[in-house]
């Protein structure tokens, strides 16, 4: 798909700003997954400059939260492949997982009010349904709606956001497309 290799282009230019070599060198090391955000939102809001850059915004947080959870998790690999912690270390991740967002926000900061708000309350979302699976981990969980609540936090709510930004980039209901995501 085209597009997405145009999602990951933007992805680089956003990183190249940096000016930050080691910075490039660890985008490359990350294993690219389906990309099921970014294609969700260019089949609602189409392929533009606008819905490409906001692709690219979704991934890199997408890609920034998977840095910090295989620290947390303290996983080896991610996709098959070697994990950024595994290759360097968990500082390394844990630093370039917090470049990534912060390079997200700031693009975002450049978008539509509402899509920003739409991104960064998901991003919220994630960050705590992330310390409530720590927190679950600690102890056997019973509760099966503590257990939805999380998933619905760590990982539907960006994919919810996802879709409902596209639909305010596209002009359409952004309540039914948050819903479908």
């Amino acid at each position: 798909m085209e597009e997405l290799e145009q999602v990951k282009n933007q992805i680089k230019e956003f990183v190249k700003v940096c000016n930050h070599q080691k910075s490039l060198e660890l985008l490359d090391k990350l294993a690219t997954g389906k990309m099921l955000r970014s294609k969700l939102i260019l089949k609602i809001a189409g392929v533009s400059e606008e819905s490409v850059k906001l692709c690219a915004i979704v991934e890199m947080i997408h890609a920034a939260s998977l840095l910090h959870d295989d620290v947390i998790d303290e996983a080896d690999t991610r996709r098959g492949k070697p994990s950024v912690n595994a290759l360097y270390d968990n500082k390394t991740s844990i630093m370039f997982g917090d470049i990534l967002y912060s390079r997200a926000f700031t693009e975002l900061s450049q978008m539509d009010k509402r899509i920003a708000y739409t991104i960064s309350n998901a991003v919220t979302l994630l960050s705590i349904g992330e310390m409530m699976d720590v927190d679950l981990t600690e102890n056997f969980n019973t509760s099966y709606d503590l257990y939805l609540d999380m998933i619905y936090k760590k990982t539907a709510s960006l994919i919810e956001a996802s879709a409902k930004a596209a639909a305010i980039l596209a002009g359409l209901d952004e309540n039914k497309y948050a819903l479908y995501g």
